[in-house]
């Protein structure tokens, strides 16, 4: 999801800056995703809610690289609206009905 249409970045705690460090430190700079992407080079560069939400408490949040935080939030979004899909019925044409 895009900052600018995102409500996010509102809801994030006004301390968010010292809890982002707080996670690269903890890290070593280094990308803690669990399945990395092709692209990515191990560097870590952004804080990720491990559970999505706004749990923002240290042990809810990695440090990931820009490629595996896309690949990961993309995964979350497919499920999410997959889950949101509303199946329609079949129903006959209403040409067809008799």
């Amino acid at each position: 999801m895009a900052w600018s249409t995102s409500t996010r970045r509102h809801r994030l705690p006004p301390n968010w800056q010292a809890i982002r460090h707080q996670v690269q430190a903890r890290a070593g700079d280094q990308c803690q995703a669990t399945t990395h992407h092709p692209h990515c080079d191990g560097i870590g560069t952004d804080a990720d809610h491990i559970t999505p939400g706004d749990n923002h408490s240290l042990d809810n949040l990695a440090w990931l690289s820009t490629a595996c935080h896309k690949a990961k939030t993309a995964r979350e979004t497919a499920a999410r609206n997959r889950g949101r899909s509303k199946h329609r019925t079949e129903e006959q044409h209403p040409g067809l009905i008799r």
